[in-house]
């Protein structure tokens, strides 16, 4: 994935990690981003690999039902 360094989604992408940011407004940044990913799909693949890992981890259905479930018992019962 290549995202810009703007909103809600650069803080979805961990750069080199899960992704790849490039700055917003600057066509070279982005052009050598998907230069780059060309270049290295071993490395693309794995943070392709990474990205997969990091939703399973925290953006599953299961997962936001226990945040929510989470937040439910914390506002009934009061936060500790």
């Amino acid at each position: 994935m290549i995202a810009a360094q703007l909103g809600a989604i650069a803080e979805l992408v961990n750069h080199e990690h899960t992704g790849l940011c490039f700055n917003p407004s600057d066509a070279q940044d982005l052009a050598a981003k998907v230069e780059w990913c060309l270049a290295h799909p071993d490395q693309l693949n794995a943070m392709g690999h990474n990205a997969r890992a990091e939703y399973e981890q925290k953006y599953t259905a299961e997962q936001n039902y226990g945040q929510l479930m989470e937040i439910y018992h914390q506002v009934t019962h009061g936060s500790s």
